[in-house]
């Protein structure tokens, strides 16, 4: 578990059991995620179950977009959601799974 405080321009993560800190930066996370909101947006041929998750993961995002702040916390849940979503979506939308693979990866990155 990682203990997370938020600074102006960088998120700070304190990696337990190490003294290993890093730097990320809150800008980078951002534009990834408002990506990735634009890729779900655009994703159209979906079943009555795919079109709620991608609503629900969409809606998820643009609240942490919103917010002035982000914690660590804020973030729980998003990176499985977003496996389960790849998992499901993989081989009928590409474009989308893979924006949602770059994040997973700047989430695990980040600890979360």
């Amino acid at each position: 578990m990682s203990a997370t405080n938020t600074l102006t321009h960088c998120v700070v993560v304190f990696r337990a059991g190490s003294n290993e800190v890093i730097k990320v930066d809150k800008q980078q996370l951002r534009e990834q995620l408002e990506q990735l909101h634009a890729e779900l947006a655009q994703v159209k041929t979906l079943d009555s179950t795919e079109a709620e998750m991608l609503r629900h993961l969409a809606s998820d995002i643009r609240e942490l977009l919103e917010r002035e702040e982000n914690h660590a916390q804020h973030y729980a849940g998003l990176g499985e959601r977003l496996k389960e979503a790849v998992a499901r979506l993989e081989a009928s939308h590409p474009r989308a799974t893979e924006a949602m693979r770059q994040a997973i990866d700047q989430l695990a990155y980040l600890g979360i």
